[in-house]
């Protein structure tokens, strides 16, 4: 499949912490794709009533408690998420936030099964390209912005992030001349590389 096919969905949650098993998500953001258009049009975002809330994480997402008491439950959005979710889930360390979305998913009862590009690990395979081997400081998302020359304004946002995300892959595609789906999903199959929460 030729990547301007393709239909994509750059994800960011912020939650409650970084434990998938005990941890809630509190925003979820989605900025589709199709192929390596950005629809900020049909950008979604909304705030997620947790469970429980810890007030450490505040420094990290800023979203106050307070915010979150007439934000809808998880499984009040669920069927919409997964209208939304068409296509492969895109981000920066996509992998944590598709552990959370699957987890949501199944306690509410729905399945819920995408495939993934991580720009993280796009990122290390254009650099064993370029015999340049980023370390994991230069894979995170503040590296990642600043080497492509986007202006950083409101991190940890999830909307904000999630866009950051999306604008990163549509020029490392086109910068390095990516032309089809599966090349892109063969070459980065075996990187995984945001196994940890610093990355983030």
């Amino acid at each position: 499949m030729l990547l301007t096919e393709a239909t994509f969905v750059s994800v960011d949650l912020e939650t409650t912490g970084l434990d998938v098993r005990h941890d809630d998500i509190i925003a979820v953001a989605l900025v589709p794709m199709e192929g390596l258009k950005i629809r900020v049009r049909y950008a979604y975002y909304t705030l997620v009533k947790p469970r429980t809330y810890r007030l450490k994480t505040m420094k990290v997402h800023g979203i106050a408690q307070d915010a979150l008491q007439h934000a809808p439950a998880f499984e009040e959005i669920a069927e919409e998420l997964i209208d939304r979710c068409d296509g492969f889930l895109l981000g920066h360390c996509v992998h944590i936030d598709y552990q959370f979305l699957r987890r949501a998913f199944k306690e509410v009862g729905l399945s819920f099964k995408r495939e993934l590009v991580d720009i993280a690990e796009v990122e290390k395979w254009i650099g064993q390209k370029t015999s340049h081997r980023p370390s994991c400081d230069e894979l995170s998302l503040d590296a990642l912005i600043s080497r492509y020359g986007l202006r950083e304004h409101y991190r940890h946002h999830a909307l904000a992030d999630a866009f950051f995300a999306a604008q990163i892959f549509q020029i490392q595609m086109t910068r390095h001349g990516v032309l089809h789906l599966e090349q892109l999903l063969d070459q980065i199959k075996n990187l995984k590389v945001c196994d940890t929460p610093f990355l983030v």
